[in-house]
């Protein structure tokens, strides 16, 4: 059993089956392997965007798109732990913009792994693997001491 912190880049996979990493993505989800699994608070609005834009851009017709927001929902409910985004993630998120070119939820979702690291460190359990797909983010990510994996290359 491990623990995994998912950025959007990486969890949206589990909702687009035709994805690169959808396969390994969808394995470390199965409730079967005892993974505990964390998302950032700003995936609530990050998946339901990524998903709403590749409906647009892949044509992706309306009640398919609703129906695999309605199961990221359950998903979050039932499957993740949320990391909930507090003043101190924002502060800590901002202090990462100063070292590192970052888009902003870019660097909350950073902040947050981060502080579920210390958090893990402080209370003697594993600390999360950070599980992202976009390279810049894993380069700064390691960079952070952070455990890395790209969903990417476990297609």
């Amino acid at each position: 059993m491990a623990t995994y912190f998912f950025d959007t880049s990486a969890i949206v996979k589990r909702y687009a089956s035709g994805e690169l990493g959808h396969a390994s993505i969808a394995a470390l989800c199965n409730p079967d392997q005892g993974h505990a699994l964390f998302l950032s608070q700003v995936a609530l609005v990050e998946v339901v965007a990524a998903i709403c834009r590749k409906a647009r851009e892949q044509g992706i017709a309306d009640a398919e798109r609703d129906r695999l927001i309605t199961r990221f929902r359950r998903d979050v409910r039932n499957d993740y732990d949320l990391w909930r985004v507090t003043a101190a993630v924002y502060t800590a998120a901002g202090n990462l913009c100063r070292s590192y070119r970052l888009r902003a939820y870019d660097a909350v979702q950073l902040a947050s792994a981060l502080g579920l690291r210390e958090r893990a460190l402080a209370h003697q359990v594993p600390v999360p693997i950070f599980m992202c797909a976009d390279l810049n983010l894993l380069a700064i990510a390691r960079q952070e001491g952070l455990g890395i994996q790209n969903p990417d290359e476990y297609p």
